[in-house]
């Protein structure tokens, strides 16, 4: 497969703001294409907005190997970080990036506060490795990955939606808590700046049909900038 069977794609909720891929492609060059402009008020003021948006493998059979995301050209007057989402309606809350990097390489602990049997996908790193690793919860008892995941390189966590579970994630057995999944939404991601492909998402391989979730976040300082903060992303296999 080539560049033209991958495709940038709006999120269906709101300004590109969350939940599933939409049918609206993203058109390259085209300014405010996913961001809006910043008011005067909010220049004044400084602030952050976020938006979702999806990298499609459009290939009627190919799969899109094992690749990386990664922003291109930072904003000039800002801090653009990207983190990993899902093809999820309901992974339509930008709260989940509480996810704070693991100090050092350590298996995933993940425990709920009652009863629960969901499944868990872990996305991240294991030795280089774009991996992804399944985990089923067993309610207020601790459990494991298999993996041992990289320093830093825990990436995303998605489950099915609960109206009255906690998920919580620890760096390794009783560990220090990184991240949890809140009642109502479903998955707990790393915010990072991936200024380069070796620091980007380096996801798993992404199979015919199937889309990555890619949330964006852009930071301004008070008076530091005007108009618009559109940043651009680029992907390669890896």
């Amino acid at each position: 497969m080539d560049g033209t069977d991958l495709g940038w794609y709006l999120s269906s909720s709101g300004a590109s703001e969350g939940g599933a891929k939409s049918a609206t492609p993203i058109v390259d060059a085209v300014d405010n294409n996913v961001f809006s402009d910043v008011s005067s008020p909010s220049r004044i003021a400084g602030g952050t907005e976020y938006r979702k948006i999806f990298l499609a493998n459009e290939h009627g059979t190919d799969t899109y190997a094992a690749h990386s995301i990664w922003i291109v050209i930072p904003p000039t007057h800002g801090t653009g970080y990207i983190a990993l989402g899902f093809d999820d309606a309901a992974d339509d809350e930008e709260t989940g990036g509480n996810l704070v990097a693991f100090a050092g390489a350590a298996k995933v602990a993940l425990v709920s506060d009652g009863a629960d049997s969901r499944s868990v996908d872990i996305i991240g790193l294991v030795g280089g490795v774009p991996t992804l690793e399944t985990v089923v919860l067993t309610g207020t008892s601790e459990v494991l990955s298999a993996a041992t995941f990289d320093a830093g390189g825990v990436f995303a966590l998605h489950t099915t939606v609960s109206a009255s579970r906690v998920v919580t994630v620890k760096e390794g057995t009783g560990g220090t808590t990184r991240g949890t999944i809140g009642i109502g939404t479903v998955n707990c991601f790393l915010w990072i700046t991936a200024a380069s492909k070796s620091a980007g998402l380096r996801l798993p391989a992404l199979a015919a049909g199937l889309a990555d979730g890619v949330w964006l976040k852009t930071v301004w300082a008070a008076d530091a900038i005007a108009g618009a903060q559109d940043f651009p992303l680029a992907t390669e296999p890896i």
